[in-house]
């Protein structure tokens, strides 16, 4: 071959040139194949390797979910009977101040009176002598929940039935549910009554001795309701405005309480959620925007983010966060409704003391406002009718140290169940970012 001809084969264009660059384009292909072929099982595996870490070794949400409903109903009961418990010898003796009838007892009745008052109760009785008619309350407090609630099941039933066939018949069942309702009364004043004389009566003067005399006045009490009975008037005069001021003290306390509740619920963790929400879902449509593989992936990240906020309003709707709310919302629209009341209380308790045997000297009211005229021109005015205020402030400082302590059992407990192996640990939420980076 000659040399021009030799040249005329390396020119541009020329067959050994072409055939040359095809070559060369089908490696470099099959290198750049091979490489992404690595790089997608990498990421397959980083992918992996991040679920891992961030699902298989944390608890699922059901779990985390129960575990925190248990936890919360646990501290919501013990907050309840520390409660009780704890502020129940400050309410024996408030009692026994505003039942027995004393001569400027406004000025007496400081909290270092009250003080004073439970510790000489405490030496002269022991415990015991603190927690008079104890369960008496608790069985009253029980009878009347099972009642109602039993009482709504059959009575919602029959009310609905009855409305499908005329509003007249659907009017009278109401009226026939409230006056059942208010028929729990009857059977639980002799009840509280005798329960407010165990805690009046004083060491020489005791009317209540044993189980056999607490029966035996709860049953001449009962009895007095009939209206042949010599004692049937001067029952009335403490049942009634019982009655009543029960009635009404139930409906003050729910209302005071829905609107203490709906301020809390306005306030910053439901925002909060709601902003976590909505940025959630941004960051899943800007991701979208700019995305040009598929809309799979985008679909992916929504749902991901979606199931994020959601799972977290889920968790912040157990009983472990909603408790405290609850029982701080109970515990400040109670004090507010005994505060309310508690002028009509003390006319009430020393209606219900009169006649028992419990006083040294017995009183004569001859009815409610009778008691009420008494009270103001006899035991010094209007401040007549807050006997034993200073143990009411004791009340409501036990009840908010109470209230500090399940704040600070909750945030404990909160701490407790973040330790390493939850759901909400610090690798956990790296690992869970990694994850929807590299979907």
């Amino acid at each position: 071959m000659t040399l021009s001809a030799y040249l005329g084969l390396l020119s541009l264009g020329s067959t050994i040139q072409t055939r040359y660059n095809a070559e060369c384009q089908e490696e470099e292909q099959q290198e750049l194949n091979a490489l992404q072929s690595m790089a997608q099982h990498i990421s397959a595996a980083e992918i992996d390797t991040v679920s891992t870490v961030s699902i298989h070794h944390a608890p699922s949400e059901r779990r985390v979910e129960v575990r925190e409903n248990i936890t919360g109903v646990v501290l919501a009961i013990g907050t309840m009977v520390a409660n009780y418990s704890l502020c129940f010898p400050i309410v024996a003796a408030r009692h026994r101040l505003q039942a027995l009838p004393t001569l400027h007892s406004y000025n007496r009745d400081t909290p270092l009176y009250g003080i004073h008052t439970i510790i000489y109760t405490y030496k002269n009785g022991g415990i015991r002598r603190l927690y008079p008619g104890f369960g008496l309350g608790l069985i009253g407090q029980t009878l009347s929940a099972t009642y109602e609630s039993g009482l709504n099941q059959v009575m919602s039933t029959l009310i609905v039935s009855a409305r499908k066939h005329s509003n007249i018949l659907g009017t009278c069942t109401t009226l026939l549910a409230k006056g059942l309702a208010l028929f729990i009364n009857i059977p639980l004043y002799p009840l509280y009554r005798n329960a407010l004389i165990l805690r009046v009566q004083q060491s020489n003067q005791i009317v209540i001795n044993n189980p056999q005399d607490f029966f035996r006045r709860y049953k001449q009490d009962l009895q007095a309701f009939w209206p042949g009975n010599v004692h049937h008037r001067q029952l009335l005069n403490g049942f009634i405005p019982s009655g009543i001021l029960n009635l009404i003290t139930e409906k003050l306390l729910i209302y005071i309480y829905r609107h203490i509740f709906q301020f809390f619920s306005s306030n910053p963790n439901n925002t909060s959620n709601e902003n976590l929400s909505t940025s959630s879902v941004a960051v899943a449509d800007s991701g979208g925007n700019t995305a040009t593989s598929s809309t799979t992936t985008t679909t992916t990240t929504t749902n991901a983010s979606l199931a994020s906020s959601n799972s977290k309003k889920k968790r912040d709707s157990t009983v472990l966060h909603t408790f405290y709310p609850e029982i701080a919302c109970g515990v400040i629209s109670s004090i507010i409704t005994r505060a309310l009341s508690y002028p009509i209380e003390t006319v009430i308790y020393k209606l219900m003391v009169q006649d028992t045997g419990v006083l040294t000297v017995n009183t004569n009211y001859t009815g409610f406002f009778d008691c009420v005229k008494k009270t103001f021109y006899e035991e010094g005015g209007w401040k007549a009718f807050y006997p034993g205020w200073g143990i009411g402030v004791l009340e409501i400082g036990m009840g908010y140290i109470i209230l500090e302590a399940s704040w600070w059992a909750y945030r404990v407990t909160q701490w407790k169940l973040q330790v390493p192996g939850t759901s909400d640990t610090r690798a956990v939420r790296k690992a869970r970012k990694l994850r929807d980076r590299l979907l």
